[in-house]
């Protein structure tokens, strides 16, 4: 266990960034994953974007002091407040957490242990199991393993989840932040460039918990499908990506757009 930082005056190893918006309830469970890891040196950023259910009252009366609340309006664009909150972060590492997902005890430890060991590394991810309510649907969501070209990989289709990373704060003032065209997804569209630049490590264990929600899940797949086609041809200029590469995801991607709405139906 490691001293917080932030007890002493000092600026933490790790910022945690959580965006939320009427999720109360949720939130109360993903924000205990997070103040009960093993590693404790980290400030936990909460940016709400204006939430009337009890958010404010709530995340304000935990009586952590590693805990800072925002309130920020994002107009229905999810990066604006993520950008929100690394601007706020004071970390060496940036994590994020969606506002129901949890995490386990020793995530934080496991990740900073691997950044620290590996210096060339700007990104870690972990595997993901996947519940809903009591029921865990998959204990590893992707069995997808990299021990090459993680960019290559990507351009494939996107395979860890928003909670799992740990990036270095340094990687978002070398790259930029997260795009906040809201027709791309932003995670994706930030690890594809970070990957043509540095290297990626994946953590085989799943460390968090990915919440499904059941109410049309299909059809969130099918619209998240097709803001991943428009995100990897987005990059093909941007980042210099020759067209072969690419229509091989945009194909696989197509069929699983149309897939879904089959089954939204």
């Amino acid at each position: 266990m490691t001293t917080a930082s932030v007890l002493q005056g000092k600026s933490p190893c790790v910022s945690v960034i959580v965006t939320t918006y009427k999720r109360a309830k949720l939130l109360a469970q993903t924000l205990d994953s997070i103040l009960t890891q093993t590693y404790t040196d980290f400030e936990l950023i909460v940016v709400d974007n204006l939430s009337e259910d009890g958010t404010y009252e709530f995340v304000n009366g935990i009586p952590d002091p590693r805990v800072r609340y925002f309130r920020n309006a994002n107009h229905g664009v999810i990066a604006v407040n993520r950008n929100y909150g690394i601007r706020q972060a004071r970390g060496k590492y940036v994590a994020f957490c969606d506002d129901d997902d949890l995490w386990r005890a020793d995530k934080l430890e496991q990740q900073v242990k691997l950044l620290e060991q590996h210096v060339e590394v700007a990104l870690c991810y972990t595997q993901a199991e996947s519940f809903q309510g009591d029921n865990i649907l998959a204990a590893r969501m992707n069995r997808r393993q990299v021990r090459a070209n993680h960019f290559f990989q990507l351009l494939r289709g996107n395979f860890f989840p928003n909670s799992s990373v740990l990036i270095r704060r340094r990687v978002f003032r070398e790259l930029g932040m997260l795009t906040e065209d809201a027709s791309l997804r932003e995670d994706y569209e930030m690890w594809l460039r970070i990957a043509k630049r540095h290297r990626l490590m994946g953590i085989e264990a799943s460390l968090i918990r990915y919440r499904v929600h059941p109410s049309n899940v299909a059809g969130n797949r099918a619209a998240e499908t097709l803001r991943a086609i428009r995100t990897v041809r987005s990059i093909v200029n941007k980042l210099d990506v020759p067209l072969y590469l690419i229509w091989p995801n945009i194909g696989f991607q197509f069929l699983k757009y149309f897939y879904y709405r089959v089954l939204a139906r």
